[in-house]
């Protein structure tokens, strides 16, 4: 639009010009009757109109050069040498189901660092895989494996209300709601002379606008679940992406990807359109260790969560349990939940199976269940004395051979607890030996709890313990 109004004033340039030479040539020839008079007189005149273009073509020059400057700030951005996280503390998953400004400091942590993007050294550790649930350029059945998808972000899970942080200098480019991205922060930034976006979606709300200066560190939001994610089991975390610029905005991760109209659900489980996705995004996670980044806020008294041992992972601190003061909404649903539990008693220690339900499970999860049976069994019933150890013992066999499965799960299987008076080791089980993996409990302190069965992000059981 630029250049078709720089052609259309410079026709009516033209037109003015030529009118003008006109009827100053027949004024010339009307006065001055001997050629050589005229030619005199012609040469005076091109000479000064050639100085006069001249003149207003720098004066257009610097017209649009100014309008550049104005129009798009790009210059404008500082230019940032190093940047920072775009979280300080998180939320351990045990902790997960309340407000983050309601955790005790012993359910938060401070966010692990992957040290030089080297996810195989965490493949191990729940502290990593509770809280960076899927790396970029993996798909959501195996979510650390970076070869196989094409997610061109990384999910950080944690509990709402988290707060979000500007990882660099920059403007933002949008703050809005969308079907997709739910609460969308959209960060323009440059980094080493490079203009980026980064991407802070599914946000529970935030505190900025459109135009909106940000330094590094500001506080931009929290975390939250809005938009289109899988909900389930309090699934608040922060979609944060990278994309580069493409002419002032942000580049599209599947730009030009013939298989686009196969939907993202597709894409990302057959690892489709990954060339679009390396040429138009960069793993947050590479990126910002790159850019040798620190989190955003120091704490005033480092805890054992901020050193590496030496085998470059950090050291666990697990949280402390201790009583909190239940919600009065509990104590009537833990009586409904009492009355309602499905497994049949038997006082005499032996093993109870907990009824499971796979009716919400999604494609993944039911291929690999139409093939096995699985089974879950408590070795207990409702009562547990304090400090009584309990164990959970998941089984899984083939249906037509029954030969017990040995392997990896698809998709996770996650227990939560709805208080810390419950200690359940691991919350996260997905390696399964000859058949069968242990899930071991132990009452802290006397109350209720209620525990979820969830596989990866479908509810399929719970039960409920007395701690007495």
């Amino acid at each position: 639009m630029l250049e078709l109004g720089m052609i259309h004033h410079w026709h009516t340039y033209e037109r003015v010009y030529c009118r003008f030479h006109q009827s100053l040539g027949k004024r010339i020839i009307s006065h001055n009757h001997r050629g050589r008079r005229v030619e005199k007189a012609y040469r005076a005149m091109s000479t000064v109109s050639n100085k006069w273009i001249h003149f207003w073509e720098l004066c257009l020059a610097l017209l649009f050069m100014g309008g550049s400057y104005m129009f798009w700030n790009g210059e404008k951005l500082p230019n940032n040498a190093d940047l920072v996280y775009p979280l300080h503390l998180v939320s351990t998953l045990e902790c997960r189901t309340q407000l983050f400004s309601s955790l005790s400091d012993k359910c938060k942590i401070t966010l692990p660092i992957i040290n030089q993007a080297d996810y195989s050294a965490y493949q191990r550790n729940s502290q990593y895989t509770d809280i960076y649930t899927t790396l970029w350029g993996a798909n959501y059945q195996h979510s650390r494996d970076q070869q196989v998808g094409a997610h061109y972000w990384v999910d950080i899970a944690t509990a709402r209300g988290t707060p979000l942080y500007a990882l660099a200098d920059g403007e933002v480019y949008a703050a809005e709601f969308n079907s997709a991205y739910g609460n969308v922060v959209k960060l323009k930034f440059k980094y080493k002379g490079e203009i980026f976006y980064a991407i802070y979606a599914h946000m529970d709300n935030f505190s900025v606008k459109k135009g909106d200066q940000v330094t590094k560190g500001q506080k931009i939001g929290e975390v939250g679940n809005t938009g289109n994610t899988f909900g389930a089991l309090w699934g608040y975390h922060v979609h944060f992406e990278i994309d580069k610029d493409a002419g002032g905005r942000p580049a599209y991760a599947y730009m030009g990807c013939p298989d686009l109209d196969k939907g993202h659900s597709v894409i990302i489980a057959e690892g489709l359109c990954r060339i679009q996705m390396i040429q138009y995004t960069k793993d947050p996670i590479l990126f910002l260790e790159n850019a040798d980044a620190r989190l955003p806020l120091q704490p005033a008294d480092p805890t054992p969560t901020d050193e590496l041992t030496g085998s470059n992972v950090p050291s666990v601190q697990q949280p402390e349990q201790h009583s909190e003061s239940q919600p009065t909404t509990w104590s009537s649903q833990v009586q409904t939940w009492s009355s309602q539990v499905v497994d049949s008693q038997d006082t005499s220690g032996a093993l109870n199976e907990l009824l499971l339900d796979f009716s919400r499970v999604d494609l993944i999860a039911s291929q690999f269940l139409n093939k096995r049976d699985v089974r879950i069994e408590k070795d207990f019933w409702m009562d547990l004395p304090v400090g009584q150890p309990a164990t959970l013992t998941l089984s899984i066999t083939d249906k037509k051979t029954g030969a017990p499965f040995n392997g990896t799960l698809p998709q996770p299987l996650l227990l939560v607890a709805n208080t810390t008076n419950l200690q359940i080791t691991p919350v996260s089980t997905v390696v399964v030996t000859q058949g069968s993996a242990k899930i071991h409990l132990m009452s802290k302190i006397s109350g209720n709890a209620y525990v979820f069965i969830n596989l990866w992000t479908n509810k399929i059981g719970d039960f409920y313990v007395n701690i007495k």
